[in-house]
C-alpha cells in the first residue's frame, strides 16, 4: 500500500492506524454516460387518477430507538403504536431499518434492539435491514481519522452476524454521502473506493443479501459528487459483479442517469418517495413537483420499467422533536397520511406498472424465492396537469 502524508506521523509514533486514503485503488469513470443537467422544477406534470387500491410494500422506513430515561414500558408501548399505525395505514408490508446517522444518536438504547422487538410485534408485517448504526459514522470518521485494522475487524465481524441472522433482512440504510439539507443534520461523506467500505460491501454481496445505499450525488450549495459516486458504482459492480443494491430515493439525480444505471446493472433497484418541499431536497432530483404530481419524465420511467422500482417512504417512526417524546400517536398518525398520499401518487401511472411498483416487486425479491420478474413496459394514456 502507498503511503500518503497523514500516514507517515502516525508510523514515527508506533500507533497501528491504517492509511485515511487508499491511494492504491483507482476509482473508475462511471459506467455510462453522465447526464450533470440539472431538471427544470417547472416542467410538466401528470394529472391526478384515481388513487391506487392494492396492497403496498414500503421498503424503506425507519424507527429511532427511545431516549434511555423513558425506559422499557415506553418501549414496548411504543413498538405497538407502530404496528397498529401500519396496519390502520393499510400497509401489508414494511422494510424497518436504522437511519444513516443513527451511529451519532447519542443517549439512545440500542436500536438493533428495539427494532427487533418491533418486528416481534408486528411478526408477518414487519422486516428488518440491519447494520448502519455501526457501520455509516464509523466509516466517516474513520476515512477522516483514520483507523486500526482491529476497528475494522470488529465491524466486519458484526456485520457477519446479521448477515447470518435470518431476521435480517438486508443491509442498510447505509450513508455514503449524505449532506445537511435541513441544517440539522449530520454530514457523512467519504469515498466510494475506501477499502473498508469496499471490504463491507463485498461481505454483504458475498452473502447475497440486499445493500440499502443513500448516496446524494450534489451537495446543497451545489457542488457536484456525481462522478465520485457513480464511479464508485462502477467500482462496486466491477469487484462484485452479483451485488444486490437499493439505491436509495431514485440514487437523488435525473431520469436520463436513472434509466442508464438500470441498464447497465441489471441487479439495481430503486425505491421512491415524494418531495413537495423542494427547499429540503436543494440540488436533488424529485419525482415529484411542489403539489405532489408525479413529473411527466418520471411517470414515463416508471411505466417503462416498473419492475426496477419500490414504495420507500422514508417515513421516520418515533423521532423525537425538540428534545422530547410528543403526545402519544402524534407522529405514528402521520404514516396513514404519507400512504393516501402514496395511493395518489401511484394512481398517476398505469394501473398494473402501479402494481407493481407498489407490491410485487418487493415481494418478489424479499419473500418469494427463485422467482425472476420478466421486463416490462407499459404505454401510459394519462393526460399532463396543466
Amino acid at each position: 500500500m502507498r503511503l500518503n502524508l497523514f500516514f507517515i506521523p502516525f508510523l514515527l509514533f508506533g500507533f497501528a492506524v491504517e492509511s485515511i486514503a487508499q491511494l492504491d485503488i483507482p476509482s473508475p469513470p462511471p459506467g455510462f454516460e453522465l447526464d450533470q443537467t440539472r431538471s427544470d422544477p417547472g416542467r410538466p406534470g401528470r394529472k391526478f387518477g384515481k388513487p391506487y387500491q392494492g396492497p403496498i410494500f414500503d421498503t424503506h422506513a425507519h424507527l429511532d430507538p427511545p431516549r434511555m430515561k423513558k425506559g422499557s414500558q415506553v418501549e414496548e408501548e411504543t413498538a405497538g403504536d407502530v404496528v397498529k399505525s401500519i396496519r390502520k395505514a393499510g400497509v401489508d408490508r414494511i422494510i424497518i431499518m436504522p437511519v444513516p446517522n443513527e451511529g451519532q444518536m447519542g443517549g439512545s438504547l440500542d436500536g438493533a434492539k428495539y427494532r427487533k422487538k418491533l418486528l416481534k410485534k408486528g411478526r408477518g408485517i414487519v422486516y428488518l435491514f440491519c447494520g448502519s448504526q455501526y457501520i455509516t459514522n464509523w466509516l466517516h470518521d474513520a476515512y477522516h481519522n483514520g483507523y486500526q485494522s482491529s476497528d475494522l475487524d470488529r465491524v466486519l465481524a458484526r456485520l457477519s452476524e446479521d448477515l447470518g441472522d435470518s431476521e435480517c433482512r438486508g443491509i442498510g440504510e447505509i450513508g455514503l454521502y449524505h449532506f445537511n439539507k435541513t441544517g440539522m443534520q449530520n454530514v457523512i461523506a467519504y469515498l466510494p473506493n475506501f477499502e473498508p467500505f469496499l471490504e463491507i460491501v463485498g461481505r454483504i454481496a458475498e452473502k447475497g443479501a440486499w445493500l440499502d445505499l443513500h448516496a446524494e450525488p450534489v451537495d446543497p450549495s451545489g457542488k457536484s459528487y456525481e462522478k465520485k459516486v457513480f464511479g464508485g458504482l462502477a467500482l462496486l459492480y466491477n469487484r462484485y459483479p452479483n451485488l444486490k443494491l437499493i439505491l436509495a430515493h431514485t440514487a437523488m439525480t435525473n431520469t436520463t442517469n436513472v434509466r442508464r444505471i438500470l441498464k447497465t446493472y441489471p441487479n439495481v433497484m430503486m425505491n421512491f418517495k415524494p418531495i413537495r418541499n423542494h427547499e429540503k431536497w436543494r440540488n436533488l432530483e424529485s419525482i415529484t413537483d411542489s403539489k405532489g404530481r408525479f413529473y411527466q419524465d418520471w411517470a414515463l420511467l416508471f411505466e417503462e420499467m416498473p419492475e426496477r422500482f419500490m414504495v420507500g417512504t422514508d417515513e421516520k417512526f418515533g423521532r423525537i422533536s425538540q428534545g422530547d417524546l410528543g403526545p402519544k400517536g402524534k407522529k405514528v398518525s402521520k404514516y396513514s397520511k404519507q400512504i393516501r398520499r402514496m395511493r395518489d401518487l401511484l394512481g398517476f401511472i398505469d394501473p398494473k406498472a402501479a402494481e407493481f411498483i407498489a407490491y410485487k416487486n418487493a415481494d418478489r425479491i424479499f419473500t418469494i424465492k427463485g422467482y425472476a420478474c420478466p421486463s416490462l413496459s407499459f404505454k401510459s394514456t394519462f393526460p399532463l396537469s396543466n
